[in-house]
């Protein structure tokens, strides 16, 4: 009975074809110079489940690692940490994400009937919060949409291999960080 109902859960997982948006944007002008590098980025991913979070690289959870690497790369900070609770003195970025409204009833229905119901969903699947903090003090805060189209139908299972040529949600959420790090070193917060 398991068996037949992972497979029932693939089934419908393999119905669906779906893109995300924004794609990752071109990389931004590359970071500052050394001699203009701040000393150290501090900032907190806060999951759904607000579960703790961890300084050793190999535990943190997907959108962490992806923060990390962009602010590292991109922020023009020497160091950059990874901590739930910002510093005294200095500048920290709290991270989060709103799950967008779910999609209409005949996507529940499709979802229940297994893709027997075709469905289409078309609106803002996350909204990505970046909420700079210097000092302790709120700064700015930035909000980027992380929108979602997708049909679901079990005529299409022949073509779920063309999720892989699609927008995937890390590369969306990769193009929020860019975008974000872009507009705040715009506004001289970062």
């Amino acid at each position: 009975m398991r068996i037949l109902l992972a497979l029932l859960v693939l089934l419908d997982s393999a119905c669906a074809i779906g893109n995300y948006s924004p794609a990752e944007p071109a990389r931004q002008s590359p970071a500052e110079p050394p001699n203009n590098q701040r000393e150290l980025l501090s900032f907190s991913y806060i999951p759904e489940s607000h579960g703790k979070l961890e300084n050793n690289p190999q535990n943190l959870p997907l959108q962490s690692q992806v923060l990390l690497d962009h602010l590292e790369h991109n922020s023009g900070f020497m160091k950059v940490i990874v901590t739930s609770i910002p510093p005294a003195i200095g500048t920290h970025v709290n991270v989060y994400q709103n799950v967008g409204p779910y999609s209409s009833t005949w996507c529940t229905a499709s979802s229940w009937s297994l893709g027997v119901i075709p469905c289409y969903f078309e609106g803002i699947a996350y909204e990505t919060h970046f909420d700079v903090l210097v000092d302790n003090s709120l700064k700015q805060t930035y909000r980027y949409p992380i929108r979602r189209k997708a049909v679901n139908w079990i005529v299409l299972v022949p073509f779920f291999w063309i999720n892989f040529l699609t927008t995937q949600y890390e590369e969306a959420f990769s193009g929020n960080i860019d975008q974000f790090i872009a507009d705040a070193r715009r506004d001289g917060v970062l």
